[in-house]
């Protein structure tokens, strides 16, 4: 009975060994590979207990963009590979030197075999002509991938030149076997195309090298110590190797703060973009030399250059003293109530909205619409016809001004608890920017409520911000000869007062034949009328000559030849008048970022992100039934339910989701940020007139959470990780 009980024990235990093995047969069927490997290093991290201490996380920041910023010969290359005497002293400085927190002892054994592999990498590395080799690659290579800026290195081209620099320079001993060597080099690709703001771990790639195949390791008895001796050579290769060639060899920077996509233009390119900068604002006297003066002097700034698609934008950056900061906030209000006084306020919303309602009421057939670019809007103004200008404008004012405090009845500017008050300047012939149930007086309890201001005083600054701003480049300081400088806290407002007196003064046969909507550089015009449309594309071709204003003819557009026309951010129909918005052409993980701040944790910092849903541009505008059609309508908030799910995707992914806890956590987010879109959205249809106001707001409300849900499906059903861990019915 015993053997026929331990028989049948025996072959219980075969069965489920077998239904085992056929089990995880069939998830590798389904999941493939990484499936099985994900789920074994996420549920069991024993083999990882010897690496979880280590700092692996890598950061490439942007070169700094002052003028003139490293050329190819001032960039230091004081790093241990060129300057080490031999194998032995390199290899003891990444050993002591990298991740200096976690100290390892008993490494020693293996020093004669790396330091001969350690002396060839440094004797290739230096025998290779890297600016060279670069040079001829984007010299003879064309790729039909153009990069978003014409002077900047494509992705193809980087790679290609990462590939030389591996295949000549880099031992292929050093990392053992070339599977080892081919992750490394597939890491360094994607490393190279890490947005801005995030870090690289290379804890991944540590975890996936095979340990054994590197030979110069077996000496080495322990295994802890193996995973942290190849820990701190990885990291090493990285920041003391691959982040110098870039550093050396590239000028790594991006387009802007809110796109992060990495742009890489090589050092000799940059080096010649800003001489010939330097060469052109020189010659055309926008820099003239510095001349000193016993009055006072706006601060010396700097100039910032960022990339654009095919040029540069210069951008002015100077620290102001407390005083000057004080003086500059005060003129800034008294220029802004100036402007408000004598142009108004533009606000595109409204004025398409009248425009809409005036064709609508009065059956126009067809509306005509020219759009078009100011050419260097900043650095194209006249100093002295814009200080004419604000001259011409104050006469009407008398001589002393009051700025009193108001308090704001909002509840934006409400600090815990009290009301905030904010100087304005009162009296019939300053419009406040504020409408004035929004605002009351503060009581007088003494004299420092109410101050005098000299109009001669404002008068005076503001000539000496336009005449004597100067700027530092190297040793040199210059003074702005021409324009205005983009950057300054005065500049917007002086160009807003700068083309709408343009607009009024030169213009005003099209405002009274039509609507002029202007956005810092970025003008619309519509009308009825076709010979005025005609007029004023005929005007952007030749431009203002007495205000130096001229137009871009590659960003003109007009209806006649095109059927949708983009606009501050919009893009229009040109049928139908309505209005989408118009997102930007870049990677949607390049603007995406769980960001820590105030001590908050990952799933705080998720509902914190997936909450603030600006970025879907959803508003009363696009949402208005009076503009856009019931079609429309849907198809922005499905293209926007997409975008939320994306996003929400990305920022998942930074968080560990193998966890039971952070996955219950972020599915009650995602469910609460999907019922808080669908009632704000909900909340902007209530507001409309007309047949918005009969629609069942119930069946909008369920149509609107079906689509995020079903977005979020889609969206996640495509990533291989997450589908595991989240199921949307």
């Amino acid at each position: 009975m015993a053997g026929n009980c331990a028989f049948w024990g025996s072959t219980v235990k075969k069965n489920v060994f077998k239904r085992r093995a056929q089990e995880s047969y069939r998830k590798c069927k389904t999941y493939g590979k990484k499936g099985p490997m994900f789920y074994k290093k996420t549920t069991d991290s024993s083999s990882n207990l010897f690496l979880t201490n280590l700092d692996l996380h890598i950061y490439l920041h942007n070169t700094s963009a002052v003028l003139p910023t490293h050329t190819t010969h001032t960039v230091s290359t004081n790093y241990v590979l060129n300057t080490a005497k031999n194998g032995n002293e390199m290899f003891k400085f990444i050993i002591q030197e990298t991740l200096k927190n976690n100290v390892i002892i008993d490494y020693e054994t293996c020093i004669p075999s790396i330091s001969s592999l350690l002396e060839q990498f440094q004797k290739r590395h230096k025998r290779f002509h890297y600016s060279s080799v670069l040079k001829q690659l984007t010299k003879e290579q064309k790729f039909d991938q153009k990069p978003k800026c014409n002077y900047a290195i494509s992705i193809k081209q980087l790679k290609l030149f990462f590939n030389l620099v591996f295949t000549k320079v880099v031992p292929l001993n050093i990392f053992g076997k070339l599977k080892n060597y081919k992750k490394i080099k597939k890491a360094t690709f994607h490393f190279l195309n890490t947005p801005r703001f995030k870090s690289f771990n290379l804890m991944p790639l540590v975890e996936k090298l095979n340990i054994p195949s590197i030979t110069w390791l077996k000496n080495i008895q322990s295994t802890h110590i193996q995973l942290l001796v190849i820990a701190k050579f990885v990291k090493w290769f990285f920041t003391g190797f691959l982040i110098k060639i870039l550093r050396t060899q590239f000028h790594v920077t991006t387009f802007s703060s809110t796109n992060n996509e990495r742009l890489y233009i090589t050092r000799s390119t940059w080096h010649s973009i800003q001489k010939k900068f330097i060469r052109k604002k020189i010659h055309s006297n926008c820099l003239q030399p510095n001349i000193i003066f016993n009055r006072w002097q706006p601060p010396i700034g700097v100039y910032k250059l960022c990339p654009k698609r095919s040029s540069i934008r210069p951008l002015f950056v100077s620290v102001h003293q407390p005083s000057d900061q004080r003086n500059l906030n005060i003129i800034f209000k008294f220029l802004k109530q100036l402007h408000n006084t004598e142009y108004g306020l533009t606000n595109f919303k409204e004025e398409w909205t009248s425009i809409i309602r005036h064709k609508n009421d009065s059956n126009i057939e067809k509306l005509h619409i020219v759009s078009s670019d100011v050419v260097d809007a900043f650095g194209s103004i006249i100093q002295s016809r814009l200080y004419d200008i604000i001259q011409l404008l104050c006469e009407k004012l008398p001589n002393q001004l009051m700025l009193k405090q108001y308090g704001v009845k909002s509840k934006n500017y409400v600090y815990n608890g009290s009301v905030c008050y904010i100087e304005y300047f009162s009296g019939p012939h300053l419009q406040l920017p504020i409408a004035l149930e929004r605002l009351f007086e503060r009581p007088y309890t003494n004299d420092s409520n109410c101050k005098v201001v000299l109009k001669s005083w404002l008068l005076n600054k503001i000539r000496n911000y336009i005449f004597h701003q100067r700027v530092k480049i190297r040793t040199k300081i210059y003074i702005i000869g021409k324009g205005v400088v983009q950057g300054a806290i005065l500049s917007p407002i002086l160009s807003d007062i700068y083309y709408n007196f343009i607009l009024h003064k030169h213009m005003s046969i099209f405002i009274n034949c039509g609507k002029i909507i202007r956005y810092v550089d970025d003008i619309l015009y519509v009308t009825e009328n076709e010979n005025f449309a005609e007029q004023f594309l005929q005007l952007t071709k030749t431009g203002i000559q007495q205000y130096n204003c001229y137009f871009q003819e590659s960003k003109t557009q007009c209806n006649k030849t095109t059927n949708s026309i983009s606009y501050i951010g919009y893009r229009i129909n040109c049928h139908t008048l309505e209005i989408v918005p118009k997102y930007q052409n870049t990677d949607i993980s390049c603007s995406m970022s769980l960001s820590l701040k105030n001590n908050k944790t990952l799933i705080e910092a998720l509902k914190q992100r997936l909450h603030n849903t600006a970025t879907l541009k959803l508003s009363k505008f696009v949402l208005n039934n009076a503009i856009n059609s019931k079609t429309t309508i849907k198809n922005i908030l499905h293209k926007a339910c997409l975008r939320q799910a994306s996003r929400a995707c990305i920022l998942i992914k930074e968080i560990p989701v193998y966890k039971r806890k952070n996955v219950q956590d972020i599915r009650r987010i995602i469910k609460s940020s999907n019922y808080k879109i669908a009632r704000n959205i909900t909340k902007y249809f209530l507001t409309f007139e007309g047949k918005m106001s009969t629609w069942n707001l119930s069946a909008w409300n369920t149509d609107i959470l079906r689509m995020l849900w079903k977005s979020y499906k889609n969206v996640i059903k495509k990533d291989k990780v997450l589908r595991k861990y989240f199921h949307f019915s």
